[in-house]
């Protein structure tokens, strides 16, 4: 299915989504079953929780610069089909992949600067407990520029170039939508909006859209679900961020970290939900996984057909 490049950036976004829900696994596993019971906080889980947020972090900027390429790309699809311009992005998707890869972690370079292990000494009895944990060095200069780098150019400008995209790609689906109707009652497929002619008949005929204009208003269905999830994960976050940012300690102490677990768990459910729309609203991956998985024959005819910028396995 990875012929077809739309295909190609769904996977490498399913690819980052899921190692992001794996590293979650021994994190999750050490914040609510090990931690709790411990009263000594070693330096190696430190370290390793400052490997986590920055990892997470750094994938969860790739799968948002995946999911601005993915909708980009099929605007470019539906507004330019055959023009210079979905020639180039035909040729050059795999660049845009490697950028998103290569851009990320830039991204996020003041991050790295932000969070730093902290040793805490307390006493019980008569023993000294050496306690490390992450710690924020709120007097940087970088420590505030971080909130809004992290809010308006990671969460909010990607969030608003998807709400545009968005609501293009819903109006296309409307169109079409109105499209079927009329040719339930009557029409012959229009073109330019007008029923056709047919010279046996000398007049209109009903009929019904060709399968590719079908697969290609699935394709935008499934890449509208898709966008609309991310958004109603990024949005809050992009707010909260830029309010901490404006507001500085007093809103992050007292209101941002209080929706951390909650925000944690929405961009979990994004990462984990592409699968189940690609199993609910593709036929096409339907019949390659059970292909793939329970060794059930596919129709040849129905895999090639599918190339281009404009469709995918739908």
């Amino acid at each position: 299915m990875t012929k077809v490049p739309i295909n190609r950036i769904l996977k490498w976004l399913s690819v980052t989504d899921m190692f992001v829900m794996i590293e979650y696994i021994p994190f999750a596993f050490y914040m609510y079953l090990i931690l709790p019971d411990r009263r000594d906080y070693p330096y190696s889980w430190a370290a390793y929780l400052m490997f986590h947020m920055h990892f997470t972090q750094i994938l969860h900027t790739i799968s948002i610069l995946l999911t601005v390429t993915l909708a980009i790309w099929r605007y470019i699809a539906i507004k330019h089909p055959h023009g210079s311009l979905a020639i180039y992005a035909q040729s050059n998707y795999g660049q845009a992949i490697a950028l998103c890869y290569i851009l990320a972690p830039i991204l996020c370079f003041p991050t790295y600067f932000v969070f730093t292990i902290r040793q805490t000494f307390v006493f019980e009895g008569d023993t000294q407990l050496v306690l490390y944990h992450l710690d924020t060095d709120e007097s940087a200069i970088v420590y505030r520029y971080n909130f809004w780098i992290h809010s308006v150019i990671i969460k909010l400008i990607p969030c608003t170039i998807l709400t545009v995209i968005s609501c293009v790609l819903i109006q296309v689906l409307w169109k079409a939508s109105k499209r079927r109707i009329k040719l339930k009652q009557g029409g012959n497929y229009p073109k330019n909006g007008a029923p056709s002619v047919t010279p046996q008949s000398g007049g209109t005929s009903t009929g019904n859209p060709p399968s590719t204009d079908r697969r290609a208003d699935r394709t935008t269905t499934l890449l509208v679900a898709v966008l609309l999830l991310f958004l109603f994960t990024e949005f809050p976050q992009g707010i909260l961020g830029l309010l901490s940012g404006m507001l500085e300690k007093c809103f992050f102490r007292r209101c941002y970290g209080l929706f951390g677990e909650v925000m944690d768990l929405l961009a979990l459910i994004n990462a984990a939900i592409g699968f189940v729309l690609y199993g609910l609203m593709s036929k096409q991956f339907r019949t390659s996984f059970k292909s793939v998985f329970f060794k059930t024959p596919t129709h040849r005819a129905e895999n090639t057909r599918m190339t281009g910028i404009t469709t995918t396995c739908v």
